[in-house]
């Protein structure tokens, strides 16, 4: 039985990789999308940067990119683009029409490899996270000003006017990349002016609106929004996946990424921030010898790392922060709030007796950040890396565990995504339909911790049937020409491929990465079926079992056979949705599967 569900999860993996049917040909009825959720959570993709930037971005789309996508058995595209790749210059109400067509051709081409496409304005008018110098005309604000939010309404009608035809599990639309500095009100408010825009010229179009604090978070007050999405970005924690992104200040000065690492905050408040100062326990079985490490990574003006064993202070010191390095620190960092300067040197003290308690504590002055706590005795060594950077979080009280993990009070992991679990669960509960259209790893984070972090990280968008785009395909973050130094690249239709990356968005690093050898299939009938399936069984003899799993390896059905060779086997599947399933089949130690679509 277990040897079956490993095998049919793998299949699952396989399916994923290399199907060429899409879970949007069994959900659109007469060119509606009839579950928005669950079409959501069949995407799978990339951006597609060939218009991002009017600069150095802009050699528009090639087929190419849709056939290897298609290939290697993904189904979606979000094309982020610049306004200014499609306008003329310094006058964002005339469009060029040749540019446009390069738009066009993804369109016709997602359409051609069954790859569902994504518009999207990443600088929009008056809108975009990444600043650039624009001409006076265009230096307006979408959250504010009239004049830009008339012209990106009037962007949005052009596109739904020239794509009116073209049936929503084809194409999407994403409204503006990553809003912020902006109320929620005031975001909705515009958002649903080209929503209504939009609409109006199609009524049925697939709308995506990014969530709020840079598509961090859900939009309540737009739930009951019809056919529209939200599209969320997964870059936390940040300093893994922007580390040394030249884009990001001081991103070159974080210290080397790690994982996994804790959802603990990594601040210690001082008394200049009483409403926030708390210490964090570690509570377990600390024995004599044990030496307490704690890297420090900056301080804001002045403070007192004191660690206590126990209610006994073992160990305090202060920093004071100014234009000399001295002992603590290696660089300068001077603010208007004056300096913060950054040290990530360790600071040790080991216990003279055994403690079930270690506190660690800011007893003075402003704040400090904390890379990890490090508890070593003899070879036995554990690093507790703290990944979560809110402002204003305080501090609590965890366990370790006899094995060495930090766990909370109630025993249960700190999970390093809880704020997307969060998000997750609020859109279950309000219905919102959703989609991580953003996330992945810049180039310079070590290519062993991109890994370990990308396979958790798609594992964990498996298990909550989350849809994704990777940013992007090719490039940085990409598994094609990404110019990593520290990984091995195959040759894969004049690319190069990081295959360790594709398996670990493809994989779990558990059951999926179970090779099993023989992968044999044979056919079912109908296709599409509806409520009953049958094959001609010329290869299985006696007891044999058949499951059905859907593609998130859940189990919807179970039977029990003893076959004869030549005889028409029929199995009842009145019962599941519409779909895509995979039938497994155990019969005399072989493995066998196939794909059933499922149309109602």
């Amino acid at each position: 039985m277990n040897q079956l569900k490993k095998y049919c999860l793998f299949v699952l993996m396989l399916f994923f990789t290399s199907s060429t049917v899409s879970m949007a040909q069994v959900q659109v009825n007469e060119g509606k999308i009839a579950d928005i959720s669950a079409f959501c959570s069949a995407q799978k993709g990339f951006n597609l940067l060939g218009k991002f930037d009017v600069s150095w971005s802009n050699s528009g789309f090639s087929e190419k990119e849709f056939i290897v996508i298609h290939e290697l058995g993904f189904n979606f595209v979000r094309l982020p683009l610049d306004f200014r790749t499609y306008t003329q210059y310094g006058n964002w109400d005339k469009f060029v029409e040749a540019e446009l067509v390069k738009i066009d051709k993804a369109v016709e081409w997602g359409i051609k490899y069954d790859v569902h496409v994504c518009i999207n304005l990443h600088r929009a008018p008056g809108y975009c996270v990444n600043s650039t110098t624009l001409p006076v005309s265009q230096q307006r604000d979408l959250w504010t000003d009239s004049v830009a939010q008339t012209a990106f309404v009037n962007h949005w009608k052009l596109f739904a006017n020239r794509y009116k035809d073209v049936s929503p599990d084809k194409l999407s639309f994403n409204l503006v990349n990553e809003p912020s500095n902006v109320s929620e009100e005031a975001y909705v408010k515009i958002m649903k002016k080209a929503i209504g825009a939009i609409h109006e010229i199609s009524p049925d179009r697939l709308i995506f609106v990014d969530g709020m604090n840079y598509a961090r978070d859900i939009i309540l007050s737009l739930k009951d929004e019809p056919n529209v999405a939200q599209a969320l970005h997964s870059y936390d924690p940040f300093q893994l996946t922007h580390y040394k992104a030249g884009w990001v200040n001081g991103s070159s000065d974080w210290p080397v990424p790690h994982w996994p690492m804790l959802w603990v905050s990594n601040y210690l408040y001082g008394p200049w921030k009483s409403e926030f100062k708390s210490p964090l326990v570690f509570q377990g079985s600390f024995s004599e010898g044990a030496e307490i490490t704690v890297n420090v990574r900056q301080v804001s003006v002045e403070s007192t790392l004191r660690i206590k064993a126990g209610n006994k202070v073992i160990y305090s010191r202060k920093f004071v922060c100014g234009p000399e390095l001295g002992k603590d620190f290696t660089q300068i960092v001077e603010t208007q709030w004056g300096y913060q300067n950054i040290s990530n040197k360790d600071f040790s003290v080991t216990l003279t007796e055994p403690v079930e308690s270690i506190t660690f504590e800011n007893a003075s002055g402003d704040w400090m950040t904390v890379n990890s706590i490090t508890i070593s005795l003899s070879e036995n060594t554990k690093t507790y890396y703290l990944s979560d950077g809110s402002w204003g979080k305080m501090q609590a009280a965890y366990i370790i565990d006899e094995d060495g993990n930090l766990k909370t009070q109630d025993g249960e992991d700190l999970l390093p995504f809880e704020d997307y679990r969060r998000n997750f669960s609020l859109a279950r509960e309000h219905q919102i339909p959703i989609m991580i259209q953003e996330f992945g790893v810049h180039n310079q984070t070590p290519h062993n911790v991109t890994i370990d972090f990308l396979t958790d990280l798609s594992r964990f968008f498996r298990e909550n049937e989350m849809g994704w785009a990777l940013w992007n395909l090719t490039g940085s973050f990409g598994i094609f020409n990404s110019n990593r130094t520290d990984c091995s690249y195959e040759t894969y239709q004049g690319y190069k491929l990081d295959r360790a990356m594709l398996d670990a968005l493809t994989k779990t690093g558990t059951v999926f990465s179970q090779r099993i050898p023989d992968y044999l299939s044979f056919q079912v009938f109908p296709s599409p079926a509806k409520d009953e399936i049958f094959f001609l069984n010329e290869g299985f003899n006696g007891n044999t079992i058949l499951q059905i799993w859907d593609l998130t390896g859940q189990l919807h059905k179970s039977f029990y056979r003893n076959l004869i060779p030549s005889e028409k086997v029929y199995l009842n599947i009145s019962d599941l949705k519409s779909g895509l399933y995979i039938l497994a089949v155990g019969n005399n130690g072989n493995l066998y599967s196939q794909k059933i679509v499922v149309k109602k």
